[in-house]
Formats: structure tokens, C-alpha cells, sequence
């Protein structure tokens, strides 16, 4: 017999992390298996939405004088806004072709999020220093190991699992500020168990 695979294409290693051990109990049946990009796919050089499937409103970004970008609820703090503003136009755009797509090479295909990133919605933290995100991502696995039910509860808080369908997610992340604000539809990769 021939066993399922799940492929979950993920920015960095700790999506990995955070959520290897937990997928492979709850998908017991199936192989799971992460590929990491090394990055977010969406503001490559050369990926764009007409050729994003073939490859795989900023008005709330403000100036400020660090090295990394802050992110709080209203509002991304960069300090190269016009470049973090054409980013985030290039990664709408891509995500929003990804997300209205069911299949690529005629395999089934969903696209996922944790806004405004992994830690945001695991954390409660948008801001968390690069070199705890691998502390922070062990803590998580290690909290829902063997404790999958209590997991699933979690992905599907109600204070950021976005209500209705798939389809409605992605509707709802890209209207406003709500992209900058702690959501998820990760709990929709759990909607038939």
C-alpha cells in the first residue's frame, strides 16, 4: 500500500521545527516531508504572479533607523520603506495567485499563512530576536508532542484562526491592516479530521 504524501513547502527551518514531530502524530497515515526555501518564495528575484504556479495597500509602513523590521498592529516599521512597500506589493500579488489556485503539475495544492510570521501567531510575538526563533520553535514542538488534540485546539483559537472558508481567509488577510495582526488559517490543513 501506498502511503500519502504531504508536502509542506516552508520559509525556514523553524516551521519545521515548530511543527514536524506534531504534523507526523496527527497525520499518522500519511508521510509528511518539509521542504524549506530559505526564505519567502514570494519576493524572489524573477517570481511574480504570472509565473509564481510555474516557479513553485501599504499605506501602514513607516521609516525608522534599525536593521530589522518591527512589526506592530497597525503599522511595519522599515528602514527602506519604498523597497518593503514594492516587496509587499510583489508578495500580495503572488499569494494572491497562489491562494486561488487548487493544483499545480495536477497535484492538489493549498497555500497556507501565519501573519505577520511563524513566531506571530505561535508566540503571540512578531518581533522575536533571530537568535531565540530556534529556542522558541523547540519550546513549541516540545509543548504539543504527543499532545496533539491540545495542539489542534490551539491552531484553532478563535482570537486569530480566521472564521469561514479557505477561500474567505484569504479574502479577509488582505483587507485593512489585518495582514499585520496575528491570524492564521493554518487550521484549515486540519479540517477534515
Amino acid at each position: 500500500m501506498t502511503r500519502k504524501l504531504i508536502l509542506f513547502l516552508v520559509e525556514g527551518i523553524t516551521e519545521e521545527i515548530s511543527f514536524g514531530l506534531i504534523f507526523s502524530e496527527i497525520f499518522e497515515d500519511k508521510e509528511i516531508e518539509f521542504q524549506i526555501a530559505r526564505g519567502d518564495i514570494t519576493t524572489r528575484n524573477g517570481v511574480n504572479s504570472r509565473n509564481v504556479i510555474e516557479v513553485i495597500n501599504e499605506d501602514l509602513i513607516e521609516k525608522h533607523d534599525k536593521d530589522k523590521n518591527y512589526y506592530y498592529v497597525d503599522k511595519l516599521c522599515t528602514r527602506h520603506p519604498e523597497n518593503t512597500k514594492k516587496r509587499n506589493d510583489k508578495k500580495s500579488s503572488i499569494m494572491d495567485r497562489l491562494s486561488r489556485h487548487s493544483k499545480i503539475n495536477g497535484i492538489p495544492y493549498n497555500a497556507y499563512y501565519l501573519s505577520c510570521n511563524l513566531e506571530h501567531v505561535l508566540h503571540n510575538d512578531a518581533n522575536v530576536d533571530d537568535n531565540q526563533k530556534v529556542d522558541k520553535a523547540e519550546e513549541f514542538s516540545d509543548s504539543y508532542f504527543e499532545r496533539e488534540l491540545e495542539f489542534l485546539d490551539f491552531i484553532r483559537t478563535e482570537s486569530f484562526a480566521v472564521e469561514g472558508s479557505y477561500k474567505e481567509s484569504w479574502e479577509f488577510i488582505k483587507q485593512g491592516s489585518n495582514s499585520l495582526n496575528r491570524y492564521s488559517n493554518l487550521h484549515f490543513v486540519f479540517e477534515d479530521l
